[in-house]
This record gives structure tokens, sequence and C-alpha cells, in this order.
């Protein structure tokens, strides 16, 4: 058993496509999505004032887990490989799609990610965005 706990979210940012029908096309329900010129809120729904500049929609892949990081990631790849097209067509127009993992740990971790999975990843232009959180006082 890992010593951490990850949880694997994917997020899409793209500078001007409403992003709900992709979503759609994936079959993924975004947690978060607002649409480029949409008022700026705050995820309860108080105004924030002015208007958002991008389109941005986040998607939990996984519950946070003490699973192998690199096994989620290969799982999500797997449903995520027959969208390629739209994946791809995403970055290609100025998108930016990525792996965000919130990485929790209480001490020393790690874990190596084959050639072939980011070989997958790099296939469907997926960045990989890791925020690592340590317990407060270290």
């Amino acid at each position: 058993m890992n010593r951490y706990r990850t949880r694997l979210s994917l997020h899409i940012k793209h500078p001007t496509r409403d992003l709900s029908p992709e979503c759609s096309v994936l079959g993924l329900k975004p947690r978060v999505i607002w649409k480029k010129g949409e008022e700026r809120r705050t995820p309860k729904g108080r105004k924030l004032g002015g208007l958002r500049d991008a389109s941005y929609c986040s998607i939990e892949l996984a519950q946070e887990s003490r699973r192998s990081l690199a096994k989620q990631t290969e799982a999500a790849l797997e449903r995520l490989e027959p969208h390629r097209a739209v994946l791809r067509r995403l970055s290609s127009t100025g998108g930016r799609i990525s792996f965000c993992v919130g990485w929790f740990c209480d001490e020393h971790s790690g874990e190596l990610f084959s050639t072939d999975l980011l070989r997958a990843m790099t296939r469907l232009r997926i960045a990989l965005d890791l925020n690592i959180y340590l317990p407060d006082g270290k």
C-alpha cells in the first residue's frame, strides 16, 4: 500500500470554446465549468466582478485514493483514448488539457511513470500538473 494519497482530475481550458459539448462527447460530468465571457463567481455563486477570460472545466477522474497514481493515470488514459480526436482538436485550437494531481503525503514518496505511460499522455496532448500537499507544520 502506498504511503500517500492522490486525487486525479482532468482540467481543460480553452480561450474561446464552450466546453460543455466536449464534456458530453467524453461522457464525463464536470465538477466545475464556465464559459468565456461569463461573470466571475465563487463556487457558491457569490459575484467576484469581471468576466471569465477563457472557458474552463474540471472533471474528477478518481476519488482520493492510495492506489498507484500511475495505475489511475493509465485507467484514465484508456477511458480517454477513444476520444483522441476531440482532445487533439481542443489542443490544436489553443486549448490546454492536463491531468491535475493532488498528492497528499506524510513522508517521502514517489512514483515511476513509464515511458509508455508518458507517451500515451503525449499522444492525447495531456500535460501533468502536480500539486503536492504536506501536513501542516512540515
